[in-house]
């Protein structure tokens, strides 16, 4: 999966099916590895619930990757290469989320408030959106990816690009949803309300480096979202393939130890009230997992009963 290179030069130059070819893995092996990590965390949990023995369920997972961690987390060896670094891991998601049989999936660029931080700063952002957009178009075409771009305005410094991008893969059957340039309050524009009717709801946001919920949110689309805390930064040349689909099947789990709790948990019965109790209000559950020996990875994602701590 890793394949450094030398410099940006000689990444442009490279043939796009070439570079695909060796930083994604095949759909047989993301399935293989996929049914492996989900077994294994499926052993290594204890709920008083039924667990999916098999991985079907990912098909109608729907996620939303908040990227973070792209300033602070950089591992490539030369500065050219920092400039794909979130291309390459946003395409890697979308890659495996495709293979896993997933229809649809959100990914957070940028909020408008990115600006704040100053010229210099937001230009480099802007730099980044153009290096990768180029990459995104050509993945996208010949994997049959439908890209839509979501928040910015008309005047937005790259809406020609990202225009292209959009026209040009129309016809996709995966249903790639990026935020660009993203305020809270776009939901109050022309013709906002009908994309939002058109988006699926959220199932799981993750939040990489912040164990926070802040700047992002998509009012209607995540009443029922869960929450999954990632402590590592969303840089592609940081996770490799099984690290990737570690983070897929716990987004997965979160998303089955909530099903039936979020708006909508009736209680039918004094004894489940009394044992609810017991469990979050005197036991205090906090469980802590590792799913290897040394683990370079920490995620936390909550329960009905408390709070997981799942290191990788």
């Amino acid at each position: 999966m890793k394949y450094l290179l030398n410099g940006y030069k000689q990444f442009i130059e490279l043939n796009y099916n070439e570079l695909f070819d060796k930083i994604f893995a095949s759909d047989s092996i993301i399935k293989n590895n996929f049914c492996k990590i989900w077994s294994k965390i499926v052993q290594k949990i204890d709920l008083d619930m039924v667990i999916y023995e098999n991985y079907q369920e990912i098909k109608n997972l729907v996620i939303y990757d908040i990227l973070d961690g792209n300033r602070s987390t950089l591992t490539s060896e030369t500065i050219d290469y920092c400039n794909v670094e979130t291309t390459l891991y946003t395409l890697n998601l979308i890659h495996t989320l495709k293979s896993l049989g997933s229809r649809s999936c959100y990914i957070m660029i940028h909020t408008s408030y990115n600006r704040e931080r100053g010229k210099k700063e937001f230009n480099q952002i802007l730099k980044k959106i153009a290096v990768g957009t180029a990459l995104i178009k050509k993945y996208a075409i010949q994997n049959n990816i439908r890209c839509f771009c979501i928040g910015m305005g008309k005047n937005y410094e790259q809406i020609h690009l990202l225009n292209d991008v959009m026209k040009s893969t129309e016809n996709g059957d995966f249903h790639a949803y990026f935020l660009i340039d993203y305020n809270e309050k776009w939901i109050f524009s022309n013709g906002a309300q009908n994309v939002l009717d058109a988006m699926p709801d959220i199932d799981v946001h993750i939040r990489h480096t912040k164990f926070q919920v802040s700047g992002g949110w998509i009012p209607d689309l995540m009443s029922h979202s869960v929450f999954l805390y990632s402590q590592n930064g969303s840089v592609y040349s940081n996770w490799n393939l099984d690290e990737i689909l570690t983070l897929l099947a716990l987004s997965l789990l979160a998303k089955l130890i909530h099903r039936g709790e979020i708006l909508s948990k009736t209680y039918v019965s004094e004894e489940e009230i009394n044992q609810r109790y017991r469990l979050r209000e005197l036991k205090l559950f906090n469980k802590v997992i590792k799913l290897q020996a040394n683990p370079k990875k920490l995620i936390v994602i909550g329960s009905p009963q408390g709070v997981y701590q799942f290191y990788f």
